[in-house]
């Protein structure tokens, strides 16, 4: 059963599921309701509850509480399992500190209260800085406010930044870059959307067409979440060691669900 613990945490408020009414049953109507499903015939094995996505150090207190909350109601319903969701953060920028996990760990077993297995989702702790995104320089084109770099992925291919405003450090890897002068760059995409962009004010070797960069941190909710708006075909997904785990999409990949309708003789 999932429980709404009243507790929400994370890294932006699309994300701070566990005070959102929308997931979940009310906390306090949990224990009934669990009763209910019983008289009724349901095997009822298991509690879930989840705060939020993207929890980083100052939000283990409302980790902490979330814990307390569903441990307690286990102790009142007793069932095999309890899983308190995940949505362990990560560093995006390179000055912020890695989330202490074995701190994580501690307050997480001294608030589980009870005697169900306990159950935890890292998802975003184990792959995020496992995916990077690699987008080639199409167009240089020099402002008065920033020199734009026109790329060939964007929003349909990393949605975070125009979708939660998410920060994900950018790296040049053309050759020679770090002889090149530094400009302040702002990083945007191909969809006709303002939105569409994936980095602003960012300092990189002075851009040239054809040049790699890099958006790193792209692991978690990156592939995951792109998609073909505009047109665009998602890119293929490559292992270090050259394995092709999704192939690059084409253009009849855009129609090939389509079933338009068959003309009739007249």
């Amino acid at each position: 059963m999932r429980v709404n613990p009243g507790v929400g945490a994370g890294h932006h408020e699309k994300v701070t599921t566990g005070d959102a009414p929308q997931f979940g049953v009310p906390y306090d109507r949990a224990a009934e309701l669990c009763a209910t499903a019983r008289e009724r015939g349901f095997d009822l094995v298991g509690l879930h509850a989840h705060a939020g996505s993207g929890i980083s150090g100052e939000d283990l207190s409302a980790h902490e509480r979330l814990v307390e909350r569903v441990a307690a109601l286990e102790r009142e319903v007793s069932v095999e399992f309890v899983a308190v969701g995940g949505g362990f953060g990560v560093p995006y920028r390179p000055e912020e500190p890695p989330l202490d996990i074995d701190a994580v760990a501690e307050t997480t077993r001294a608030a589980f209260d009870c005697e169900a297995t306990l159950a935890v989702e890292p998802g975003r702790y184990v792959v995020a800085d496992a995916g990077v995104l690699l987008t080639e320089t199409r167009v240089v084109k020099p402002t008065e406010a920033a020199t734009v770099v026109g790329v060939d992925a964007g929003m349909t291919t990393l949605l975070r930044p125009a979708l939660y405003d998410a920060y994900h450090e950018i790296r040049s890897l053309a050759p020679g870059a770090g002889e090149r002068d530094r400009r302040a760059c702002l990083v945007a995409g191909p969809v006709c959307e303002t939105a569409d962009v994936l980095g602003r004010e960012r300092s990189l070797p002075a851009p040239e067409r054809g040049d790699l960069l890099a958006v790193g941190t792209a692991g978690a909710y990156g592939y995951e979440m792109a998609s073909q708006y505009n047109s665009r075909p998602r890119p293929a997904v490559v292992t270090l060691g050259g394995d092709v785990v999704a192939r690059r999409e084409t253009l009849s990949d855009l129609t090939r669900l389509e079933d338009p309708p068959r003309r009739h003789d007249t």
